[in-house]
């Protein structure tokens, strides 16, 4: 019997429109760390949107959305040939609408494949951003302790920014989206 070898990849979603430029800081937290000195502007709504990632307020990205925009980009950049290639072993094992982090599991050989096609995609149903692969793994349970130490790290740089803002609000919600995605993680088929 044949034993196929697979990869599994991290990665996160970064979309352009955050005032910061390319970085995960939600842009609405960073607007109100900037217009903080303006009384009245941001008194009434959570600089931190429903989790604190990457406008949540839009509509959230779903798992066909991704991997259309994936076989897309593999068609594009390396033809029926990498298309073919990918077709069986690449699938979406995980992907949060929330943190905007994925794992994807492909077979061994074509995971250069994927990784530069990730690269090469430069917006998601009409938003720029770019995708960065944080992680590649031989196993699926590196890639889950990986994910809920990279979401723990920025859930609670947001949390902090939350505080300083003294916003209890947020500070709870971003608190209960850290179990929410770490519960998600964990729940994970090995």
């Amino acid at each position: 019997m044949v034993r196929f070898k697979n990869r599994y990849l991290l990665f996160e979603i970064v979309y352009a429109d955050t005032p910061l430029g390319w970085t995960s800081i939600p842009a609405s937290a960073s607007l109100a760390l900037t217009n903080a000195s303006q009384p009245g502007d941001i008194a009434d709504q959570s600089p931190f949107g429903d989790t604190g990632r990457n406008n949540c307020r839009l509509p959230p990205l779903a798992n066909k959305d991704l991997l259309f925009a994936l076989k897309d980009s593999i068609a594009e950049n390396f033809g029926d040939y990498g298309a073919g290639l990918t077709q069986r072993p690449l699938t979406l094992k995980y992907f949060s609408p929330h943190t905007n982090v994925g794992i994807l599991r492909i077979s061994r050989e074509e995971m250069h494949i994927v990784w530069g096609a990730l690269t090469f995609i430069n917006q998601l149903k009409g938003r720029p951003c770019i995708i960065k692969v944080i992680h590649t793994s031989g196993t699926i349970k590196k890639c889950q302790l990986t994910t809920i130490k990279y979401d723990r790290d920025r859930i609670m740089f947001l949390r902090n920014q939350a505080q300083l803002l003294k916003d209890s609000q947020a500070y709870t919600q971003l608190g209960l989206a850290y179990k929410e995605s770490s519960d998600e993680v964990n729940s994970l088929e090995i």
